[in-house]
């Protein structure tokens, strides 16, 4: 249940009322955590499920990972509005001329790498490093908030705001409180990171990028509980095929009702599932057409390349070279026996330089993260996962 307490306005706010109400989130480290039987036999089925995904990919030979960490990232920053082609957000990992979204999407990228490389227990310090990390270069304030924030409403007044999070003075025992709840042994893995996201929205630590940061927090939960050890999923896919939805269950938790999310992630999981299992075997068939037209000797770099580009969709002389471990000019050549075999395609805008797209890949990916190809995917999936009733 979230308290509110009101606060004197900010000086200089001469257009607002006298005073705002802040909330003030209630304490949830030695909550106690009671769900109905059938949603926790629900959940259990989804763990399991994950745990089994995770160990089937750790043995596929490939770096999944990478490109499933693509696909989270861009449906996160969509809930956000933040848009762009996969190929621009590559791109903008290797150069500062791709367009400003696709830099903003690929920060989110960095920080969904930082919370995935953490060990141990999520604490303060890790969680804001996942924000610098995301705020890093975008000349936005890092580190926890001293000044109030509010969602929606007026930019100037958290008068009409929908939700005023807790004054600034609140925020670092709010944290406290939350990671004491996160390091918890008593509640299962996937309910303990729908509560850990929503009361971190709910605390609101940081001036930018919470909605983000939160759902990098989802994947840091479900790792340092073990239940994805070698890869990650599309959540933010899950939530973003219902956003109105996501939202209202945040705001039901604000009035401690506490299944809405709970559920609510449970759909997202499952649905992930379908579309990481969809990205894996597309990506599987094109590597498989790669393998069967290299008839290279066994040891060259060329054997290599693909899960370059697995991981890295758009590149360039410099960035295989250095990665592959092989000259500039090996790199060239390999560049271009890669274009004339349809691995590669060089980018058509001279002024970025010169850099090449595994289109076959970058195809796989912009339907992943689009809301169509996420129903798409789903669609053809549903009647074997069971998920009729996350799509009605």
């Amino acid at each position: 249940m979230t308290h509110w307490r009101t606060f004197p306005r900010a000086a200089g706010a001469e257009y607002c009322l006298p005073t705002y109400e802040a909330a003030v989130p209630a304490s949830i480290a030695l909550l106690p955590v009671g769900i109905p039987a059938p949603l926790a036999l629900r959940i259990s089925e989804v763990e399991v499920s994950i745990a089994r995904f995770d160990e089937a990919q750790a043995a596929c030979g490939w770096p999944l990972p990478a490109l499933l960490l693509r696909s989270e990232s861009s449906s996160s920053s969509q809930i956000e509005q933040l848009t762009s082609s996969v190929r621009n957000v590559a791109l903008a990992e290797l150069s500062d001329k791709a367009p400003a979204n696709a830099s903003l999407i690929a920060g989110n990228i960095a920080a969904m790498r930082e919370a995935l490389k953490q060990r141990g227990d999520v604490g303060v310090e890790s969680i804001c490093a996942i924000h610098d990390v995301l705020m890093r270069g975008m000349g936005e304030a890092i580190g926890l908030r001293s000044e109030q924030v509010w969602i929606g409403g007026a930019p100037y007044s958290p008068h009409g705001a929908s939700f005023v999070p807790p004054h600034a003075d609140r925020v670092r025992a709010c944290l406290d409180d939350l990671v004491a709840f996160g390091a918890r042994e008593d509640v299962s893995p996937v309910v303990k990171a729908a509560l850990f996201h929503a009361q971190f929205e709910t605390i609101h630590p940081f001036t930018n990028g919470n909605g983000r940061t939160g759902r990098a927090l989802l994947h840091r939960m479900l790792a340092a509980d073990e239940v994805m050890r070698h890869t990650t999923l599309p959540v933010s896919a899950g939530l973003l095929h219902d956003v109105e939805r996501y939202m209202a269950s945040l705001d039901a938790y604000h009035d401690g009702v506490i299944e809405p999310i709970i559920e609510c992630l449970a759909d997202a999981l499952e649905l992930s599932l379908v579309i990481g299992s969809c990205i894996a075997s597309d990506v599987d068939g094109v590597l498989k057409g790669w393998v069967s037209a290299n008839t290279d000797r066994a040891g060259s770099a060329s054997h290599r390349l693909p899960a370059l580009l697995v991981e890295q969709p758009v590149v360039d002389v410099a960035y295989v070279a250095s990665h592959l471990g092989i000259t500039d000019r090996a790199a060239r050549n390999l560049i271009e026996v890669a274009c004339e075999r349809g691995i590669l395609v060089k980018m058509g805008n001279a002024r970025r330089g010169a850099f090449y797209q595994a289109s076959d890949l970058l195809a796989v990916l912009e339907e992943a993260v689009s809301l169509e190809g996420i129903r798409c995917r789903a669609g053809r999936e549903k009647v074997e996962s069971g998920l009729a009733g996350v799509l009605d």
